[in-house]
């Protein structure tokens, strides 16, 4: 039996999300493209205006548009994870990796203008 009353009076701790922001996700995922490109020899993409309002239209945004925006993020952000890290393998090993670098650039550029449409 528990000897400190107050101890049996405190509620579980609420689970926190600590996800990043779109906009910051969106930008997380913009510098591991540069990275890419880099990979690819490619020229870094221009940067992209910011969305500062990103934040403001996920918020307005239906909650199945945000449901779609964040299993997008996460979906982006799980393969890009895995092919920067094959790549940076293959390099290290002395393969080729421009062409995988390309592909992977462009994949992800294409899922994150999926996810700012979805948005906006």
């Amino acid at each position: 039996m528990d000897d400190n009353p107050a101890m049996s009076n405190l509620a579980p701790s609420p689970i926190v999300d600590v996800r990043p922001a779109p906009a910051e996700q969106v930008a997380q995922l913009r510098a591991i493209r540069a990275l890419v490109d880099e990979l690819a020899g490619n020229a870094p993409a221009g940067s992209v205006a910011a969305h500062g309002d990103l934040d403001r239209l996920y918020d307005r945004a239906p909650s199945i548009a945000q449901r779609r925006f964040d299993a997008l993020a996460g979906e982006t952000a799980a393969y890009a994870a895995a092919g920067l890290s094959a790549l940076i393998a293959e390099r290290g090993a002395g393969g080729t990796v421009a062409g995988a670098a390309a592909h992977l650039a462009r994949e992800m550029e294409r899922s994150i203008r999926r996810m700012e449409t979805l948005l906006g």
